[in-house]
């Protein structure tokens, strides 16, 4: 029963925290401001592709002339939201998923700080607390980020992966990979490129006050092998996709002052940005709104009881602060980091705000930890009262501040679509009816339409012909008649015809990918002027062009195949 305790406390906490959040559930049929229309529209592909198909396509022909599933990283595909959302409606997938994600990183928190740091049980309390009811969670709820909500389990992959560093430890390594997993497969980069480089400082630090450094170093080899062999199912696509598509970020032109710090982390309003309301204030400016509450402010003198060992890691929260206020000055951590590929993406610098929270909050218990073994024995049951009283204290002051716009973000009902499709394939449009959000795309997936509408910034973008274009002759066609050619049964990813004609180019109104293939190995899909497209050399009577994620994988190594201009 000890063991179990401070998780059932850890539970009622949460469940008191979120208490107020009761508008999440009062509907199925609200949807978001911001980037909640972005996330809904990649679930509800999901969602449609099962229930209509019976499927998971691995190619969706309805965003910005078609992209592919698996590869994307925003897809969701494979994770628990994907899994949810075989059995709830698209938003209440989002919203159970992200309550998962919420009390499932407290207990994997809580357990990886108190096995790593062998700290007690209130210390580790003291720990989940203070760094769980931060305002991250909520700023990128209130966004529409949901592929940073996993980023709450930051904590726990860092002090398993120190842990197994020391101690090689395989029912440890495997909850590594799970994490890493949930991180690959809801799209989290930031959260990932964050860790990487904490681990980047931490893991040295680790090794050399190891008393075996030689199997310290052996440890981190053999787990980072097992994670990059296990994952590479996921990792290697998504690296291939990224690296060779490419995404276009606008730079982060926005540089903190040392003033702003106090106002993000303690402010009585969060940043001045954010004393508006949510229908009045830009998105950019919840990027830098991170309330961590009057109780952590109060307690920075903990920072005084770390012991010489923790030293480097209070080092990198100086660094990683200086970080996140951006590129200050050309010498600055964030100018360095842009010169590296992976981190020349970072958009928002004050996201880093997750790994300041992380490390000033392991700093303070640390401290709480040291300044609890000074005391006498005999005050501990008091102190631990206390304590506990301060923390019924901060659960209230964050709740209040961190969702005070809350019931602002799902007031926005669909739209109704008067374009009717009569195909039972996607017909593509320039738009649809806006709702208030930033995209479009949800409620032309729900009228099986297909957008130009693009999300991403990726770079392989291409606008495909709309039903209003004067050149538009379908979704598939011949070129030489112009004429639409119907596939005999369509599937998102598949398209079944019954005869070919030979010396004929069939036109695809989707982007050309290498990844697809035809039923018949010497007919290979070609690209007609970016537009996926097959040139049969005979009469062919039946012939299907499907999405291969092996063959795409591979082919992303080959050169493009160009169709023969006739």
């Amino acid at each position: 029963m000890k063991h179990i305790r401070p998780f059932a406390l850890v539970l009622v906490f949460f469940t008191f925290y979120l208490w107020n959040t009761k508008v999440l559930f009062e509907s199925d049929n609200l949807y978001g401001r911001f980037d909640w229309d972005m996330y809904s529209f990649h679930v509800e592909f999901l969602r449609k592709s099962f229930l209509e198909f019976g499927a998971i396509p691995l190619w969706n022909p309805y965003y910005g002339a078609g992209f592919p599933v698996w590869e994307n990283p925003t897809s969701k595909v494979g994770s628990i939201t994907h899994l949810l959302v075989l059995f709830f409606p698209t938003l209440n997938a989002l919203k159970i998923s992200f309550l998962v994600y919420f009390i499932l990183s407290g207990f994997l928190n809580i357990h990886s700080f108190r096995l790593y740091t062998k700290s007690t049980r209130l210390s580790s309390l003291f720990f989940v607390f203070l760094f769980q009811f931060s305002g991250f969670v909520f700023q990128k709820l209130y966004a529409g980020h949901l592929n940073q909500i996993p980023g709450l389990f930051l904590p726990s992959i860092v002090f398993y992966i120190l842990y197994f560093v020391q101690n090689r430890n395989w029912g440890i390594g495997i909850l590594i990979t799970i994490i890493t997993y949930i991180l690959l497969s809801e799209g989290s980069i930031y959260p990932l490129t964050q860790i990487l480089l904490l681990l980047f400082f931490l893991v040295p630090r680790e090794i050399y006050i190891s008393k075996s450094p030689k199997q310290s170093f052996i440890n981190l080899s053999i787990l980072t092998l097992f994670i990059l062999v296990v994952l590479s199912f996921k990792w290697v696509p998504t690296y291939e996709f990224i690296h060779k598509v490419g995404r276009h970020f606008v730079a982060d032109t926005f540089s903190l002052t040392y003033k702003d710090l106090y106002f993000i982390f303690f402010g009585s309003s969060q940043h001045p940005h954010l004393t508006t309301s949510i229908s009045e204030m830009q998105y950019r400016y919840w990027e830098y709104g991170n309330y961590l509450g009057q109780f952590p402010l109060y307690l920075f003198l903990l920072l005084f009881f770390i012991k010489k060992r923790m030293l480097p890691v209070l080092f990198l929260l100086g660094l990683v602060l200086w970080m996140m206020m951006g590129k200050i000055s050309p010498y600055s951590p964030a100018s360095l980091l842009e010169q590296l590929p992976i981190y020349s993406w970072e958009r928002v610098y004050p996201r880093w705000s997750l790994s300041v929270v992380f490390l000033y909050i392991w700093c303070l218990a640390v401290g709480f930890q040291n300044l609890w073994d000074w005391i006498p024995s005999r005050y501990h049951k008091g102190l631990e009262i206390l304590t506990i009283l301060c923390f019924l204290f901060h659960t209230q002051d964050t709740k209040q501040m961190n969702t005070k716009y809350l019931s602002e973000i799902f007031i926005l009902p669909l739209p109704k679509i008067d374009i009717k499709n009569p195909n039972v394939y996607q017909m593509t449009v320039p738009t649809v009816p806006d709702y208030g959000s930033d995209s479009r795309m949800l409620p032309a997936i729900q009228s099986n339409l297909s957008t130009n509408d693009i999300y991403e910034n990726l770079t392989f973008y291409f606008t495909n012909q709309t039903i209003t274009d004067k050149d538009y002759r379908g979704e598939v066609y011949l070129l030489s008649t112009k004429k639409e050619f119907k596939p005999k049964s369509w599937k998102p990813d598949r398209y079944e015809f019954d005869n070919l004609p030979k010396g004929e180019t069939l036109i695809f109104n989707q982007k050309y990918h290498p990844g697809f293939v035809s039923s018949i190995p010497s007919l290979r899909p070609c690209s007609y002027n970016g537009y996926l497209a097959i040139q049969p050399t005979k009469d062919i009577p039946n012939v299907t062009i499907f999405y291969s994620f092996v063959r795409s994988v591979w082919y992303f190594r080959k050169p493009w195949v160009n169709c023969k201009i006739f």
